[in-house]
């Protein structure tokens, strides 16, 4: 994200004072009320009038509406937040998101297409396998939020040092469908060929599949891992490379049946536990604005699960 600094003194007095007016309003909710003309003056380092000139200006934009109460000061009884990220100058928003493989993915980013749209916000999203690297752009500031599930967000949250942590919660469902997380089978073995289960597929380069592999495969097994890309369990199944591995159904050329892969839920309580959990996407920005802090916590939940939804349903194309 773009962001002016209000020390750039190519910006005349009239210009800082209305970019971050816009900025101040951005992070406040209609019926706040605005800090006095002097506190604005104090934060802003320009005079009383460019102030209230400002504010004008922000309202003759369209951006956001004021009522004053006398004594009681000035209050926010409108805003537009499109115009104000607009008029605060702060550019496109990056969003960190997982791979759109999958119906509930693709769902998510056309989602969060619809919702920024509706805001009126410039909005690109780089797409990212594993948790930790989206958490990575974060931090380095190549993404505004992340989106991963809400047992990848904890699991991270325990550990972060770098300032705020922002979470909005996507509801249930919303980054696993249900049903979606399973357990793959080599050909041959629910057929019992005598071998049984001697090698269990784990990528722990994501949080989310070696949680579950561990919950369904415990390690005082007569067992051993063996390490691979999540995106490279299906072929090492069908192959015979391993026995067996947790999965994410994705979009496949091929369907796995036809290569003679099985699959069935997770069974044991702990694993079907951490579905509950890891089911749930959160949108997170960590160490952020407080105008990416606020435009994540005013996400329109509900909006977003409608538009994932029709899209997994089939009901519309996942435009992203």
């Amino acid at each position: 994200m773009k962001l002016v600094s209000s020390d750039d003194l190519s910006l005349t007095s009239n210009q800082r004072a209305i970019q971050l007016l816009a900025r101040d309003v951005l992070c406040r909710d209609v019926g706040d009320r605005l800090p006095t003309s002097a506190q604005y003056r104090e934060q802003f380092g320009v005079g009383s009038g460019t102030v209230q000139k400002a504010l004008r200006i922000l309202e003759d934009a369209g951006a956001a509406a004021f009522t004053s109460r006398g004594h009681q000061g000035t209050f926010v009884v409108g805003r537009h937040v499109g115009r104000l990220w607009a008029m605060g100058e702060l550019g496109v928003v990056t969003a960190a998101m997982p791979l759109p493989d999958s119906p509930e993915g693709a769902g998510l980013g056309a989602a969060l297409r619809d919702e920024f749209d509706r805001l009126g916000i410039p909005l690109q999203m780089r797409y990212m396998y594993g948790s930790g690297k989206r958490l990575d752009a974060v931090s380095a500031g190549r993404a505004d939020f992340a989106v991963l599930s809400a047992g990848a967000a904890a699991n991270a949250r325990s550990s972060w040092r770098g300032g705020n942590w922002i979470e909005r919660d996507l509801g249930p469902y919303s980054y696993y469908r249900e049903g979606s997380l399973v357990v793959l089978e080599r050909p041959g073995l629910c057929e019992g060929d005598g071998e049984g289960v001697r090698t269990i597929g784990i990528s722990r380069d994501s949080y989310d599949q070696s949680r579950l592999t561990l919950a369904e495969f415990p390690e005082s097994g007569d067992y051993r891992y063996e390490e691979h890309e999540c995106l490279q369990i299906p072929a090492a199944v069908a192959g015979g490379l391993i026995d067996t591995a947790v999965w994410h159904r994705i979009t496949l050329p091929i369907p796995l049946e036809m290569l003679g892969v099985t699959s069935r839920p997770l069974a044991r309580p702990d694993a079907v536990a951490a579905i509950d959990v890891l089911s749930r996407g959160v949108a997170l920005a960590a160490g952020a604005s407080p105008q990416i802090e606020a435009l994540v916590l005013r996400l329109d939940v509900e909006r977003i699960k409608d538009v994932q939804g029709r899209v997994i349903r089939g009901e519309m194309p996942p435009v992203f």
